[in-house]
């Protein structure tokens, strides 16, 4: 693993000065030991700042490509097919552990840039490590710095894995090895999915109720953006208990029961202290590029997080780009349709009564739905009468492309506007446009579009909703479990679930409340990993066709392949994995990556 010394104070100065929280380029030369680090006040704030290198930041360039992890999914398909490019790789199942795309990111050391993977926060948990070995016999001006050092380090190891669990699986897990030199791994072992669960359960409650410094929310300054608070460690401790109870990882170890226990004491922790879903209404400039409050949230031009936001956890500082990457082609600027939303999710929109128009498919290629009668789906006027949550996030044939705009509508028909294309990476793939993030505003001219949230509360809401249910013992929907995910579902006006749910009912609505609420958010990747049904929903992707005498038609988009079990986790890097078996003897790699 390349967890080498931190020793290089060049490397350290370059974090500091892109932070802008510390400047200790007063030591040009650069060669220190940690002794000589953690003796000056300047330079253990800068090695604090070192820690969030690998940490939540910029989302807009996360993922290869320019693209959203969405195209790995049944959420979308990504217009990179036609060149051949990373997503089309990993869903012709042509990807090798040398070569996957998912979480890197440019990380820039001066006027060096390179790639790096989810492994790579190995690098930034040794920091992280350091820095809680360190912090308490440091040279450090205020004792509030001082925890507030300790409770970062603890909350971003946590993150990081976090990060590493959900991608791999079990994985090392390494909390105090802090010498001066290069780690000596051979004695490394894996430690479970649920063991590396518990450790960022045990961190992320120490932040909470150890730390007496550390808030709930982030700074309102550039500078204290997105530094680490005590919210962003109950989200982290929600979504390990979660995924821990889930079925691909549940040992036994955290029951249904615990998660349970665990996220409701994570969303109390939050909702108590400030955070709430957010339910304002578009005005001003948004009058005219918005359409309801869960809009609003994702293009907001507006969006001072720290002060309104109270909704967002763990965000991105950094807008994302879709105008450009994943845009319309009517777009001043764009160069790619990007992620395209697929007709599966498009499907999952209910209608404003409530009722899902369609329940399923009668043929494997999705070309026939059943639908619900109770729903009056027209299949010819498929988007009227939906979740406002579609227009939201889905350009579809005869969307607007400003809210107050009538005239102005997508055609995706042969020679409309936006029109399919098989070839062409500017136009669609599916028949259908990403909306959210993106604001009608953005081009070349200038960016509004909106910020990637890696954690929000109404994703808590979720996680809480579907532990509770799975925690059930009766086969009836626990009334808190329904309650929460209602709450969700009121910001957009739509009804609240029926009452008298059984379990497996319950189960289907809040998985589906979740494909809706956190469409394009990265999650569908990891929830049907979790659930196990990969096998079920990755097989192919559909689109919707517009004829010329505007009569839809379904087809198939693509097929796909990386569906196996051999695709539930992510393959450790094979660079990773030779050095761990030179070191070790051990084959660390996931199975059906060997």
């Amino acid at each position: 693993m390349k967890l080498n010394a931190f020793k290089y104070i060049v490397m350290l100065a370059a974090w500091a000065m892109a932070t802008a929280c510390t400047d200790i380029t007063d030591y040009p030369d650069g060669r220190m030991s940690f002794d000589d680090i953690f003796q000056n006040p300047k330079l253990v704030g800068g090695y604090m700042n070192s820690c969030y290198i690998n940490a939540v930041g910029d989302y807009s360039q996360r993922y290869a490509d320019h693209t959203f992890l969405a195209s790995a999914t049944d959420e979308a398909h990504d217009t990179d097919d036609a060149v051949g490019g990373y997503m089309y790789q990993w869903n012709s199942g042509f990807m090798t552990p040398f070569s996957v795309p998912f979480y890197w990111q440019e990380i820039k050391n001066g006027s060096v840039s390179k790639r790096a993977n989810v492994w790579e926060y190995y690098q930034a948990i040794r920091r992280c490590n350091i820095m809680v070995d360190r912090v308490e016999t440091a040279t450090i001006r205020l004792d509030s710095e001082r925890e507030s050092y300790r409770g970062e380090a603890r909350g971003l190891r946590s993150y990081y894995y976090l990060e590493l669990i959900r991608n791999y699986g079990g994985v090392p897990l390494v909390l105090d090895n802090v010498s001066e030199h290069e780690d000596d791994w051979g004695s490394a072992t894996k430690a479970s999915f649920s063991d590396v669960a518990r450790q960022i359960i045990k961190d992320s409650r120490a932040v909470i109720y150890d730390n007496t410094f550390l808030g709930w929310t982030s700074g309102v300054t550039d500078q204290a953006m997105c530094r680490w608070n005590k919210a962003m460690s109950a989200a982290v401790m929600s979504e390990a208990a979660l995924y821990a109870a889930s079925p691909l990882n549940n040992d036994g170890t955290i029951t249904w029961a615990d998660a349970a226990e665990i996220c409701k004491e994570a969303l109390d922790l939050c909702t108590s202290n400030g955070y709430s879903l957010v339910t304002r209404q578009p005005e001003n400039d948004f009058l005219r590029t918005s359409y309801n409050p869960y809009d609003y949230f994702f293009v907001s031009s507006i969006d001072t997080r720290a002060v309104n936001d109270t909704e967002s956890i763990i965000y991105s500082k950094s807008r994302l780009e879709g105008w450009q990457y994943s845009g319309r082609p009517t777009t001043e600027g764009q160069s790619a349709a990007g992620s395209c939303p697929s007709q599966e999710l498009v499907d999952c929109y209910e209608t404003l009564q409530g009722e899902m128009p369609v329940l399923g498919y009668s043929d494997a290629d999705h070309l026939h739905p059943v639908l619900n009668p109770k729903a009056q789906y027209d299949e010819q006027n498929p988007y009227a009468n939906r979740d406002p949550r579609l227009m939201a996030s889905v350009y579809y044939h005869g969307s607007r492309l400003m809210p107050l705009e009538e005239e102005n509508l997508v055609d995706t028909r042969e020679g409309g506007n936006c029109q399919l294309s098989a070839t062409q990476v500017r136009y669609t793939r599916t028949g259908y446009y990403l909306r959210k993030f993106s604001s009608p505003s953005s081009s070349r001219s200038g960016n509004n579009d909106g910020f990637m949230r890696r954690i929000r509360l109404a994703e808590l809401y979720l996680n809480y909703a579907e532990a509770a249910n799975e925690a059930a013992t009766d086969g009836k929907a626990p009334a808190a479990a329904v309650r929460a995910v209602n709450r969700v579902r009121a910001r957009v006006g739509m009804p609240e679930l029926p009452e008298g749910l059984t379990q497996d009912e319950f189960r289907t609505r809040v998985r589906n409340e979740r494909r809706v609420e956190l469409a394009y958010e990265g999650h569908r990747f990891y929830d049907v990993r979790r659930w196990k049904i990969l096998d079920q929903t990755d097989r192919l992707v559909t689109g919707m066709k517009v004829a010329a005498d505007g009569r839809f038609e379904r087809f198939v988009v693509s097929r796909r392949s990386a569906y196996t079990d051999k695709y539930l986790r992510l393959p450790v890097p094979g660079d990773e994995v030779a050095r761990l078996m030179m070191q070790t003897g051990v084959n660390f790699q996931n199975p059906g990556w060997q």
